[in-house]
């Protein structure tokens, strides 16, 4: 085998990778920043829906998000002697110690604080600006820059690194600069970027990007984005807004010089993912660099557009990210962001709301975090209420359509997948099984809470699975139908779905299998899934030639990102949406390769919560050999397998199943492949 070492394999996925940028940009971020439970996120989802608005000819967002508190309590019981605070805030403080008011003084770093001797609990109420979160820093103070903060009622603050001037709701990812290359009009970029624009010209020029050449030169009217240039000093421009692009032209006039400032998520830890074929190897790195590119904040769709996050994305880039970057606080971070729909569902999409539900089992598996089912439960258990509420009396879920729906999408804002369209008086089946796996989902995790609301759930989830197996399921053909009322055909998008909540054992019924093998994938979001359920129902070789088909067919137009929607022969491949260049070429949901690739060709997979355990069973097919690494989170999975057989280097914190035994981390296992 040519890789034997983690760092060995680590290496030659960064090798195959057209990310140009550090791992680790600098960008010091001294301060410690406390905000309300779910404030931090809700700012975040705020600020990214403002700026994707403004920056996007043709974006839409649905406007039930949360709302940001309009005043927030921040307590500490005080350790040590006391005497003057400093705290930086997002809006005026009122400070009180031991119930009695403390005057707070406008100083040039903040507020300083006054505080009397042996105070026992100090409480500020900030109330920010319209539209911003309640945030404050403590700067200086004796005994008082690490005490125990909490709300108002004991909950844990979320504390997130920021500047002496700035809160980390407002700054976004850090900064790094490119030089683009290029004549005197057009420029390229070494691989896409979401970034700003910054040139030197004696005049305004006129600035024009594109995820492609060819979108770059395109008229004005055809542009994706908003390409206001502005004024930053003496013969210095910059354009208004980031923008998402590969290619740039400037003209008029012609720039003395040009460079991008642009946004990239620091990456701690990496995954990877090599094997003999040089194009699946590929596959891997573009779309690890896909998603590190939609980690902006919190996971958006993608670059150019919307830039916001959606559900459906947030379901496939969790599994994505734990293979690729480990990167668990943007993970959590949108989940609780997109928790709370002031009305109607998540994105104004129903299935999407049952996808945010999904979302928290995926991330539970795949990421160590043992208190979020106690944290999140009160969140979850609210959001199941709300959803019961539309369901029939056998407990099949019959969504409204409402204000707030998405314009795109089916009655009772049914969207499963672009071109997917269910007819007036027919009920999804897809709908139906997403229902009964997010009613599954948020039980476990209300079992895991000890939360009193678990067995009404449970009690949803067994009614919907009894109807829905009584309408939907052919018996005689051994398959779902895709809608609930006869007449009705086999369906991908039920039987996928099937498969991968536990509704169907695939290797009992081979029309399942067929059934999902036939669907074409308009989009590697849903394709993504698919094959994931193909290799679920053991069919991995194929799964796996559908990767090397369909992604690498965008990486032969010379893509160094992946796309929104798969291109159809004889059409162009930036058109979508009736639009030149409506389509997005790098989108979150199209970095399934990232978690389907390790499975599939080495059947990793988590057996438990936060890794726990975990199986590694190999299926190299055609291939020559392959290995890959995990950033587990105790240490690095490592898995190296060729003809010969296989090496597993198991981390501390995990346990290897195999063949009915365990063995713990940390260890190193050996076994044969050869029949």
């Amino acid at each position: 085998m040519p890789l034997a070492s983690r760092d060995e394999i680590l290496a030659a996925a960064r090798r195959a990778s057209r990310d140009p940028f550090p791992d680790l940009p600098e960008d010091p971020r001294p301060v410690s920043w406390m905000y309300g439970p779910g404030q931090y996120e809700l700012a975040v989802l705020h600020r990214l829906v403002r700026d994707g608005l403004a920056a996007n000819r043709f974006a839409h967002y649905a406007q039930n998000f949360g709302v940001l508190d309009a005043r927030s309590v921040f307590r500490a019981d005080a350790l040590g002697p006391t005497g003057r605070l400093v705290v930086a805030a997002t809006g005026t403080p009122t400070v009180t110690a031991d119930g009695a008011d403390v005057p707070a003084a406008a100083v040039p770093d903040g507020w300083a604080i006054e505080l009397p001797a042996a105070v026992r609990r100090i409480t500020v109420v900030v109330e920010p600006a319209p539209g911003g979160p309640a945030a404050i820093a403590v700067l200086a103070g004796d005994g008082l820059l690490a005490p125990s903060w909490s709300d108002a009622a004991g909950h844990p603050l979320t504390v997130r690194p920021g500047t002496r001037d700035t809160a980390p709701h407002a700054l976004g990812e850090p900064v790094v600069e490119l030089v683009p290359l290029g004549d005197r009009a057009h420029y390229a970029l070494p691989a896409a970027a979401l970034a700003r624009v910054v040139m030197r010209a004696p005049e305004r020029p006129t600035l024009m990007s594109g995820e492609s050449l060819a979108e770059a030169a395109a008229a004005p009217h055809e542009a994706e984005t908003a390409h206001e240039v502005v004024a930053t000093g003496t013969g210095r421009w910059a354009s208004r807004h980031e923008l998402g692009f590969r290619h740039l032209t400037v003209t008029d006039p012609v720039p003395e010089a040009v460079s991008v400032e642009a946004r990239i998520r620091p990456v701690p830890r990496r995954g990877a993912f090599v094997c003999s074929d040089d194009t699946l190897t590929r596959i891997w790195a573009t779309s690890a660099y896909t998603l590190r590119l939609c980690l902006q904040g919190l996971v958006i769709d993608g670059i150019k557009r919307d830039r916001m996050p959606w559900a459906g994305d947030l379901a496939l880039s969790t599994l994505a990210n734990a293979f690729a970057f480990a990167d668990a606080d943007i993970t959590r971070d949108t989940i609780v962001a997109l928790g709370s729909p002031r009305d109607g569902y998540v994105n104004g999409i129903s299935d999407y709301s049952l996808w945010w539900l999904i979302s928290t089992a995926f991330y539970r598996r795949h990421f160590d975090d043992p208190h979020f089912a106690r944290e999140e439960a009160e969140r979850v258990h609210a959001f199941v209420e709300r959803l019961v509420a539309d369901v029939d009396a056998r407990g099949l879920f019959r969504p409204r359509s409402v204000p707030s729906g998405f314009s795109s999408g089916n009655d009772g804002g049914v969207f499963i997948d672009w071109g997917v369209r269910v007819p007036p008086g027919r009920s999804s089946t897809a709908l139906q099984v997403l229902w009964v796996w997010a009613l599954r989902s948020a039980e476990r995790l209300l079992v895991d809470a000890t939360h009193a609301g678990a067995e009404r759930v449970a009690e949803a989830a067994r009614s919907a699975e009894r109807a829905l197996r009584a309408d939907a399921w052919d018996a005689r053909r051994g398959v779902w139908r895709e809608h609930l009322e006869q007449p009705s055909e086999p369906d991908a998008y039920a039987n996928l779905l099937a498969v991968l909540s536990g509704l169907t054992d695939a290797g009992e019924s081979p029309a399942v299998v067929e059934a999902i093998g036939a669907t074409a994938g308009r989009t590697p979001f849903m394709a993504s899934f698919a094959l994931r359920a193909l290799g679920v129902a053991g069919h991995r070789a194929a799964a796996v030639d559908r990767i090397r088909r369909d992604w690498g067919a965008m990486l032969d137009t010379g893509g160094t990102t992946f796309w929104e929607e798969f291109a159809d022969p004889g059409e162009s491949p930036y058109a979508m949406y009736g639009r030149p260049f409506g389509k997005s070429l790098c989108h979150a949901w199209a970095a399934g390769p990232a978690a389907l690739l390790p499975e599939l060709v080495l059947g990793i997979r988590p057996l438990a919560d936060g890794w726990t355990r975990v199986a590694v069973d190999p299926d190299l097919g055609d291939l020559e050999w392959a290995a890959a690494v995990v950033p587990l989170p105790h240490g690095d999975l490592v898995v190296r397998a060729d003809g010969d057989g296989v090496h597993v280097d198991v981390p501390p914190g995990t346990v290897l199943v195999r063949d009915g035994a365990d063995t713990p981390g940390p260890a190193r296992v050996s076994w044969s492949l050869a029949p």
